[in-house]
């Protein structure tokens, strides 16, 4: 079928494993019902090929290939095998290699006086058959795993193609089971195969394969990587320059998170600079609670080998939580307040562990960008005993969080902000509106009026004063309660105020006559500098 030429069929002898005489069939499928497969229909489908599968044909009849080590009687026809003549075999091929199967006559590296054991001729011929591929890729367990000392049998991972149920996966299970009754791997994880944006399957003569130098060159070798855990391999998989801009896309959103983060901890100290959890603003338990919650969905992605799952999560969080909603609300607290107050040490305590736990889970995907971000760390964030590379660091745990976030705690306040971030969402569109209609410029100049249901807006009043502005960004925040199952609805108007030259807020000026220019927090900060 690759010479697109006739084949011609013939009769003859051929050798086989028998997959009942021995029990193979059986004690494959109780091999495989203890083994880990990704996806888990994977199982399911090996199973009923070694279910219905006939004996198993090893022999081929063509000119090239590892030869079946065997001899026949030239007298009676009988088969000569005997660990004496595979132990001379072995030594042959060790020695020469395979093709002096084809070259030497069997008396040459025989045992003397080596005879049918049928007739007693000695007069010996070498089988002229094959070993069917399969059977020698099939053996990897041992000739691979089994023969390099860094190597261990059973591997923990086969990875290959779908199309290896019927190959690789299949023989290497059946070569093992045969040999030493147990699977040669703890797992296996077969993947679909890469088509391009028509859903045609790349091949040489189409034409339409994606060189991956070409990629490195354009785009860099990690938005290769990137785009291969942003996909569920468990299936066919599309790839195209467009899909790769996107992919793109996705990578600087992430890197651009890694700059911010790297940027507004320059002047940390991991030592001394971190807050507690009592101290820690409640925006900020917050988001080191939806850290952790991340962390644990992220090392579900990767120990179910779902990668596509890992990317999702991180990408999403990324976007929204992190950039859209957590940074965003923050810089405000990051830029104005004192270097040291506790509100941005607080902050910058959440961050620092935002870069820890993407820095150290990314690294699997985006290699070179995480070791480069380890090697920019600010010399605060440098451990005495560090090491040189992010893949020597560690996988980070609940265990390394400081402060750690208390279980109950944190599943209330994500309940709570789910709540917030509703709110937040109709303020958003709300502030747009006014932004459109020329009522405000920024959102910093808006006063909102947020009628909700009762239930909620008790949820929204328990939080600490300012928090409702720094997460909304805006100069004031009143709530108003209304009957349940009534929609939420929000004005906006401008703030009553000065704006701030320093942090550009709707303030009252002039609060301190030693700065009157500015806001009262501003001229505090001001006089901490000594300006």
């Amino acid at each position: 079928w690759r010479c697109h030429k006739p084949v011609i069929f013939r009769a003859t002898e051929q050798w086989f494993v028998t997959m009942d005489g021995t029990g193979l069939r059986e004690t494959a499928l109780a091999e495989m019902a203890k083994l880990n497969w990704y996806p888990s229909w994977a199982h399911n489908r090996l199973a009923s090929m070694i279910e219905t599968r006939p004996d198993w044909c090893i022999s081929r009849q063509r000119s090239w290939g590892v030869p079946i080590p065997v001899f026949s009687c030239k007298t009676c026809g009988s088969t000569v095998a005997t660990s004496q003549t595979f132990d001379a075999v072995i030594e042959l091929f060790g020695r020469e290699g395979a093709d002096a199967w084809f070259t030497k006559e069997p008396s040459e590296y025989l045992p003397e006086g080596t005879h049918c054991a049928q007739c007693g001729s000695t007069e010996l011929a070498p089988c002229q058959d094959i070993l069917d591929v399969w059977w020698e890729s099939g053996c990897s367990h041992t000739s691979v795993c089994e023969a390099r000392e860094e190597l261990t049998r059973p591997a923990d991972l086969y990875l290959e193609g779908s199309d290896q149920h019927r190959g690789w996966f299949q023989s290497s299970l059946l070569t093992s089971v045969g040999a030493y009754a147990e699977a040669p791997y703890k797992g296996v994880m077969s993947c679909g195969f890469t088509v391009d944006e028509q859903g045609r399957k790349m091949s040489k003569s189409l034409g339409n394969g994606v060189d991956p130098a070409e990629v490195f060159e354009k785009f860099g070798a990690d938005v290769l990587r990137l785009w291969v855990g942003s996909v569920d391999n468990s299936q066919d998989v599309s790839i195209s320059d467009n899909i790769l801009e996107h992919t793109a896309d996705a990578y600087r959103r992430i890197r651009n998170s890694f700059r911010f983060l790297l940027s507004n901890l320059a002047d940390f100290d991991y030592r001394t600079d971190v807050v507690s959890w009592e101290e820690m603003l409640v925006l900020d338990r917050w988001a080191l609670a939806r850290l952790v919650e991340l962390m644990n969905t992220i090392d579900d992605g990767y120990t179910s080998m779902r990668f596509h799952v890992v990317f999702r999560a991180v990408y999403d969080y990324v976007i929204t939580d992190l950039s859209a909603v957590y940074l965003d609300a923050l810089k405000d607290r990051l830029y104005s307040d004192a270097p040291k107050s506790v509100g941005r040490r607080s902050a910058q305590t959440v961050l620092l562990h935002v870069l820890e736990l993407l820095v150290r889970q990314l690294a699997p995907i985006l290699s070179f960008t995480c070791d480069e971000v380890w090697e920019y760390y600010p010399e605060g964030l440098r451990e005495p005993d560090r090491p040189a590379s992010i893949f020597m660091a560690g996988w980070p745990r609940l265990e390394d969080f400081s402060p750690i976030p208390p279980a109950d705690e944190a599943k209330a306040l994500l309940e709570d902000f789910k709540v917030v971030l509703a709110v937040r969402d109709a303020v958003t569109k709300a502030l747009e509106d006014a932004r459109a209609t020329k009522t405000i410029n920024k959102s910093q100049e808006a006063r909102v009026v947020v009628t909700l249901p009762t239930d909620l807006e008790l949820v929204l009043a328990t939080l600490p004063a300012g928090t409702l502005e720094e997460m909304l960004i805006v100069a004031e925040v009143e709530l108003i309660g209304s009957p349940e199952g009534s929609e939420t609805e929000v004005k906006v108007e401008a703030a009553q105020g000065d704006k701030c030259p320093r942090c550009w807020n709707i303030r009252t000026l002039g609060g301190d006559s030693s700065h009157p220019e500015v806001c009262t927090r501003c001229s505090e900060v001001l006089n901490e500098l000594g300006l």
